[in-house]
């Protein structure tokens, strides 16, 4: 072997070394204390992140779990992406976005709602409401009808954690110090705050005929629906569009009736999803033609009974009626809806 060549392997070989050894090191947390390692992906800029390697003896989730329960149900759209490695970053700093979608607009109303109605101010009240459609009533879509609606998504891109290190971390009210600390967040910032009120949220008290649950891995959401709705089931979700007026082009399409469970995708530092089963639902697809000939099928929950919900709600508001009659609401690209299957047998 020429001296060229021996010294063009031994320097391979001393780069491969320093390669594992930087690469091991990270692998013992994925805390915030070491180095930020960023991984491109399809050119686009990721926002700051902690790191995101993973011990080596625990693997990123993959879509094998979901087919060892889910066998016969296809893995939506709105998972797929969640379960690339490295096409998202597993957990982010900056997720306390600006993003409008219908979750982060309700919770908006409710925060002003409660700081503002004993004082009597209207003019803040109605500036917390949507100015697109997303709360309507039960008889309201039929073909031609025409409504503004701004399809969106919760705004933060980071995939799964692997069940055992999400189960590690800290989800309660009262660990809130604990999970500041573990993500380097400081207490005044807004993804603290944010933190605060998706943590709440999941701690709300049940509405009643509700059950819910906030799933902090893909494990525990596939979970919660299976052992709800069972095996035999669809899961569905809204295809993105942009903000313009819409027109239904066809007679609305029911999909289950009387049970669903539906998964928000949640503000969060890794993907939780704040799932929940209510009683009395049913889930249609409207087809719809926007303004610019853009065709969606968009995914629509309909509440038939809402005596028991709270007047205050923001779609008595929206809509000026009491509670009672059925309300119906468009959901964002990245909501999952599991409705049972009732037009297949399962296969043995």
């Amino acid at each position: 072997m020429s001296l060229a060549n021996s010294c063009a392997l031994l320097l391979l070989s001393f780069l491969t070394l320093s390669l594992y050894t930087t690469f091991s090191t990270a692998a013992n947390t994925i805390g915030v204390t070491h180095t930020t390692v960023a991984v491109a992906a399809d050119n686009v800029p990721f926002p700051k992140k902690v790191a995101t390697f993973l011990p080596s003896d625990i693997s990123p989730p993959t879509e094998k779990y979901w087919y060892s329960r889910l066998p016969n149900t296809p893995l939506p759209k709105a998972l797929e992406y969640l379960l690339q490695p490295g096409h998202y970053p597993s957990i982010t700093r900056e997720f306390a976005n600006e993003n409008v979608s219908a979750a982060v607009i309700q919770r908006t109303y409710r925060r002003v709602y409660k700081r503002h109605y004993k004082r009597g101010d209207k003019k803040s009240l109605k500036s917390a409401l949507p100015d697109s459609t997303i709360f309507y009533q039960y008889n309201d879509l039929h073909p031609d009808k025409k409504m503004k609606i701004l399809f969106t998504d919760s705004g933060t891109k980071v995939s799964f954690l692997p069940r055992q290190v999400a189960e590690s971390i800290p989800f309660s009210s009262d660990k809130i110090p604990e999970i500041l600390k573990y993500f380097a967040l400081e207490v005044n910032s807004k993804e603290a705050q944010v933190i605060r009120e998706e943590i709440g949220g999941c701690e709300e008290p049940n509405m009643e005929g509700e059950d819910k649950y906030c799933a902090t891995s893909l494990e525990s959401l596939i979970d919660f629906s299976v052992e709800r709705l069972g095996q035999n089931v669809r899961v569905l979700s809204t295809e993105a569009g942009k903000k313009q007026e819409y027109t239904v082009s066809a007679a609305v399409k029911m999909i289950g009736d009387h049970k669903a469970a539906v998964c928000h995708k949640m503000r969060y530092p890794y993907a939780v999803h704040y799932c929940h089963v209510i009683a009395d639902t049913e889930v249609d697809e409207v087809p719809l033609v926007g303004a610019d000939g853009t065709r969606v099928t968009a995914v629509t929950v309909c509440h038939l009974n809402t005596s028991a919900w709270s007047p205050d709600h923001m779609a008595f508001q929206v809509l000026k009626i009491k509670p009672g009659p059925a309300v119906c609401h468009f959901l964002d690209s990245d909501t999952l809806v599991w409705v049972p299957n009732k037009d297949k047998k399962m296969t043995p």
